[in-house]
């Protein structure tokens, strides 16, 4: 017996939907499979109906269409692009202080600075998530500085 899929995304089951449906499975015995295969997972029965009436009327694609409604225009590529240089400028800046700069909500703040800009606090500054290569190889080089000199001078370095 196979084991039940506890992962799996909205568009898989409207695959299975759409491939189920193709062979004139009827939508009740389709809900209670994917009932069967997605557990607590599944999309409800109301949502299986929607999909086939959608099938039948010709529709292909699985996934969502865009909906109407006002756009984002909190984040925009400008303001991602002042807020890199207000961090790069001041590394101490908050997310509250970018928030106001930009008359923009904090979790907009956040989303810029740690989604979007790739940044972390790291002792109240500022700091890229990825080190480059260069800083690698300087960090190893004072590690391996501090090594040598510990080796030389023992427990006197540490004083």
């Amino acid at each position: 017996m196979a084991t039940p899929l506890s992962v799996c995304t909205k568009e898989e089951q409207r695959g299975v939907i759409h491939f189920l449906w193709s062979e004139g499975v009827p939508g009740a015995e389709i809900h209670r499979r994917l009932s069967a295969q997605y557990g607590d997972s599944a999309l409800p029965q109301q949502s299986v109906y929607e999909w086939i009436e959608k099938f039948q009327h010709g529709r292909t694609s699985l996934k969502d269409e865009e909906r109407a409604g006002r756009p984002s225009t909190s984040i925009t590529d400008s303001k991602v692009e002042d807020a890199r240089a207000m961090i790069l400028e001041t590394r101490r800046v908050t997310i509250d202080e970018v928030a106001n700069h930009f008359e923009i909500s904090h979790g907009s703040a956040y989303d810029i600075i740690h989604n979007r800009l790739g940044f972390r606090k790291v002792c109240a500054r500022w700091v890229p998530k990825q080190l480059t290569e260069e800083h690698r190889n300087n960090r190893v080089a004072i590690c391996q500085c501090l090594l040598d000199r510990y080796a030389t001078e023992g427990e006197a370095f540490l004083t």
